[in-house]
């Protein structure tokens, strides 16, 4: 355990801002569940995260039929999962807003092709293993070592409503 004095809200966003790159999971129109890479749009995690996508896309008629979705998140210090909802705002300018030359690889033909999606974070469980590298790794070899006697502490771990 480390002795990290912020909050586990304080920790979910800190591990969401790491990484813009983010996997959104939605229920497909036959129950599966689909998960797809996206981009985060904004920088700062507010309780909500904004994606673009294709106006006409699956993703935007699996939100409007079942809005609950899961968004995962990685980085070099850890993973956090947001369990939340999910609406299609389809804002022109907060598109144009949130438009970049990386976007522009996935809507050649301009922002009159996406639009966003909001998920409103509900909760998330967070996993976090920022701090030494090399104590998590040494704990990993002392419990692999030990034949399962001990339990590595790979960091803090915990569920935080949002």
């Amino acid at each position: 355990m480390s002795d990290d004095t912020r909050t586990p809200e304080q920790i979910v966003s800190a591990l969401i801002e790491k990484s813009p790159i983010c996997m959104i999971t939605t229920v497909s129109a036959d129950g599966r569940l689909l998960s797809r890479p996206m981009t985060r749009q904004n920088s700062d995690f507010d309780g909500t995260i904004r994606l673009l996508a294709p106006r006409g896309g699956d993703i935007v008629s699996e939100i409007a039929a079942h809005a609950q979705v899961n968004v995962s998140v990685q980085s070099s210090d850890g993973f956090v999962s947001v369990a939340g909802r999910a609406v299609v705002d389809d804002d022109r300018d907060a598109v144009t807003a949130n438009w970049s030359p990386a976007v522009d690889a996935w809507f050649p033909d301009g922002p009159d092709q996406a639009t966003s999606i909001l998920v409103e974070a509900e909760a998330a469980e967070y996993w976090d293993s920022s701090g030494s590298s090399i104590a998590h790794i040494a704990s990993f070899v002392r419990a692999t070592v030990s034949r399962g006697d001990r339990t590595p502490d790979m960091g803090d771990s915990g569920t935080v409503e949002l």
